[in-house]
């Protein structure tokens, strides 16, 4: 696996249309991590069907195209393994005071509130299509990644009302895209692999108790 730095927006979108591809980088990018946060094994390339038929049609990737796509997985795997090890070789005490960060492909803050809302709720829908891709049993997931899901599918409806105060909404939407990162981390904590060698703590303040504590912080979804 090659540990790549996550391109800019634009840089995957111009990409992607070269490519003929019709979804976004959004979309892409949330596929991929939702597929990854529900335990994909990320060694070998048998993402690269489900990708193919929910990004291309069902068309196979040409090599053009599949360079693109890994550059989006690497770069989500890479950031998505170091919030796991983080997580899983870390006291209780060290993941008190730590800070867990993942970026959203989405464009940045110098672009338009509206095109980044509508951004930002494609991601969460596509990272619920990941998840789903998973075949997980939903019977068996806790009440912290239930939860974390109702959020998202919230979010995902969530829209800029330009007859509102934007001011307000604009920090609302910051609120929200911080919460993202640690629902992503809810699930990965609960549904992702496990690093190489690594065991699930067992004494007080285990990942999950600290997934929910930022959880507990979270912001209020309107």
């Amino acid at each position: 696996m090659n540990e790549e730095k996550l391109p800019t927006f634009e840089a995957i979108e111009s990409e992607l249309k070269t490519h003929g591809f019709s979804v976004s980088p959004s979309e892409l990018h949330g596929l991929l991590t939702g597929m990854i946060s529900g335990g994909l094994n990320v060694e070998d390339d048998n993402w690269l069907g489900p990708v193919a038929d929910y990004a291309n049609e069902g068309k196979p990737l040409l090599d053009g195209a599949k360079g693109v796509v890994r550059t989006v997985f690497d770069a989500a795997t890479a950031e998505l393994s170091g919030m796991a090890h983080t997580v899983f070789t870390s006291t209780a005490s060290e993941l008190t005071n730590s800070i867990f960060s993942f970026t959203l492909l989405i464009p940045d803050e110098n672009t338009d509130l509206v095109d980044r809302a509508e951004a930002l709720t494609e991601w969460v829908s596509s990272f619920i299509s990941g998840l789903g891709l998973m075949g997980l049993d939903k019977t068996q997931f806790s009440a912290e990644v239930n939860e974390v899901l109702a959020e998202l599918q919230e979010i995902a409806l969530l829209g800029i009302d330009e007859d509102e105060d934007l001011a307000e909404q604009a920090e609302f939407f910051e609120q929200v895209l911080e919460h993202v990162p640690m629902c992503v981390l809810t699930c990965l904590v609960e549904l992702g692999e496990r690093p190489s060698s690594v065991e699930l703590p067992t004494v007080a303040g285990t990942p999950e108790d600290i997934a929910q504590k930022e959880q507990d912080d979270k912001p209020t979804l309107h």
